[in-house]
């Protein structure tokens, strides 16, 4: 049986407004320091490893001059850095630095500490039915999207992931 209309305009405000609830609650203060993405952007490129901006462009489904944003803020800052290609010497690679895993590490962290105190009185039970709801919602719009021919994916597969 297909979602009534209502019910799916209802379900996008709700989707928009956990976003500003989760950056609010859960938000660490260096990322203040950060374009808002830049987190999930080393986040990805810790999971991913070295790899061309446009490959990451297409992971993160954001536009190349988004991430060119992103990644000049991040060489500047140390968090990433770049290198030539092995393979094409005219291409180069970024990676995150050891300063990047840190400050993702810490974020993490903080954002899992933060998680856990808006949760104090949800069941264990509660939060991993919560999970499995997001989790097929996930696997829904990534399937519609796939579907339709979009270019740009989200992975159904686990994955470590910031926002």
């Amino acid at each position: 049986m297909a979602v009534s209309p209502d019910a799916a305009q209802g379900l996008i405000r709700e989707l928009f407004l956990m976003g500003r609830a989760i950056r609010a609650a859960l938000s660490h203060p260096e990322e203040g320091d950060l374009l808002p993405g830049g987190v999930g952007v080393l986040g990805s490129l810790d999971a991913r490893g070295p790899c061309r901006q446009v490959d990451l462009a297409a992971d993160l489904c954001i536009s190349q001059s988004t991430l060119s944003r992103h990644v000049a803020e991040l060489v500047n800052s140390g968090n990433i850095a770049r290198r030539a290609d092995p393979l094409d010497g005219r291409a180069t690679l970024i990676h995150i630095t050891d300063k990047g895993r840190d400050l993702l590490w810490r974020v993490r962290e903080s954002r899992a500490r933060g998680l856990r105190d808006a949760l104090a009185d949800w069941t264990e039970g509660e939060a991993e039915q919560a999970t499995a709801v997001v989790h097929k919602l996930r696997d829904s719009l990534a399937s519609a999207a796939h579907h339709t021919g979009e270019r740009r994916t989200v992975s159904s597969e686990s994955q470590e992931v910031d926002v």
